[in-house]
């Protein structure tokens, strides 16, 4: 019997072994935690902030001079150089002595008629500023005495004041032709205090717009100082700032004040010296934000006959649109040019005004008597008319807003 051919058993065929990828296997990702969403959240505020920023760079230059603005209502100047008197002094108990020279006599802010009575303005208490504060003779043009420049067009004497030669038109410094060349007004202000420095913010190149505060020393024979050197001058009022701890010097006007506390201290500051063409204000990012007070201000300036400058310490301002209703003449201030008393800062600040005269034609700077904005204006001055840029005094560029309005 033929047997059945059986078949070897076969080895088992070994699996081959997986082959090695050469890929690196990536870690698993780990969730992020607490850290990393606080990361997450302050890279999206730092980009939202900086998108703010580049949009906000449109504005600049304005926002720049707000909150420069605003700095400077919350500094105050050294009191100690000042000799103030202890209590307001009105307007009737000054008296002048029969040698008093023509500026004396021809005082500031008084508008004399052809009879030497006073031109009433009427309040909106419905009674004359005037009833509080008389006026004095009229000068006569016979009188002897010095005349200073801006007295008049001709620096001749004139008899009285009257409605076209009110004292921010009378006391005027002279102002050369300009043409159509872009023009800047460098008002420096809190002068009269540091009086070395003053009298150096007098040698600068003119002219230039001085505002004296009212409680300094030996006022009269600085202002005629300034005078002489063609400068024109302002009284820088003191008013009260938002914050309570900064003084804003003595006399200043307070938003508790009433009208006639207001009056009273208003007319011991505008009586203090002579020549000033008008009052910018001191601080006061407080009481020029009080519509009411500011009225009596204004009526104050209407029936002196002055022009109003608002330094503009605070957005909410309502110094020039008061100044306006109540048919005073007023301009706003466009650049702080240093209350950040930094070179660096002030060249920019001078730079920024150089770029407002271009665009519209003026540009009105508010410095202070520092050795920093001294040095400063005194290397920049010839740079800037050598540019054709023309600086004049803060009249002249009120009659052009004046006449751009009126057209």
């Amino acid at each position: 019997m033929a047997r059945r051919a059986t078949r070897a058993p076969t080895a088992k065929r070994k699996k081959a072994a997986p082959k090695k990828s050469t890929r690196k296997k990536t870690a698993p990702k780990k969730k992020s935690g607490g850290i990393g969403r606080l990361m997450l959240g302050g890279a999206f505020v730092a980009g939202t902030l900086s998108a703010i920023i580049a949009v906000g760079s449109m504005l600049e230059l304005d926002r720049a001079s707000d909150e420069f603005g605003r700095a400077s209502d919350q500094s105050a100047p050294n009191y100690a150089l000042a000799e103030p008197e202890p209590t307001p002094k009105l307007r009737k108990d000054y008296k002048l002595s029969e040698n008093a020279n023509v500026s004396e006599r021809g005082r500031t802010g008084y508008l004399v008629g052809e009879n030497s009575e006073t031109t009433r303005s009427t309040g909106q208490g419905g009674q004359g500023l005037t009833d509080f504060v008389p006026a004095p003779a009229a000068r006569k043009p016979d009188q002897g005495g010095d005349i200073l420049p801006g007295d008049s067009g001709n620096d001749v004497p004139v008899a009285t004041v009257g409605p076209t030669n009110q004292p921010w038109q009378k006391y005027a410094a002279l102002t050369q032709d300009t043409g159509d060349k872009p023009v800047i007004a460098i008002v420096i202000d809190d002068a009269g205090l540091d009086q070395p420095r003053t009298a150096k913010t007098v040698d600068l190149p003119g002219p230039i717009t001085i505002s004296y505060l009212p409680y300094a020393r030996d006022l009269q024979a600085q202002v005629n100082a300034a005078r002489k050197a063609g400068h024109e001058v302002m009284l820088h009022m003191p008013m009260e700032p938002s914050s309570a701890s900064v003084d804003p010097g003595p006399h200043a006007l307070l938003a508790s004040y009433d009208r006639q506390t207001i009056l009273n201290e208003m007319a011991w500051m505008l009586d203090r010296f002579d020549g000033y063409v008008g009052v910018n204000n001191h601080m006061g990012s407080k009481f020029t934000a009080d519509p009411e007070r500011m009225r009596v201000v204004m009526e104050v300036m209407k029936s002196r006959g002055l022009m109003f400058l608002d330094s503009r310490t605070s957005a909410d301002s309502v110094g020039y649109s008061t100044a306006s209703s109540f048919g005073v003449p007023a301009i706003t201030r466009d650049i702080f040019i240093d209350d950040a008393d930094d070179a660096a800062k002030i060249a920019d600040m001078l730079a920024r005004t150089e770029n407002v005269a271009r665009k519209q034609g003026f540009a009105i700077a508010i410095g202070h008597p520092r050795d920093l904005t001294i040095g400063a204006l005194h290397k920049w001055i010839p740079e800037i008319q050598a540019k054709g840029f023309v600086l004049v005094p803060i009249t002249d560029v009120l009659r052009r807003s004046m006449q751009s309005v009126t057209g």
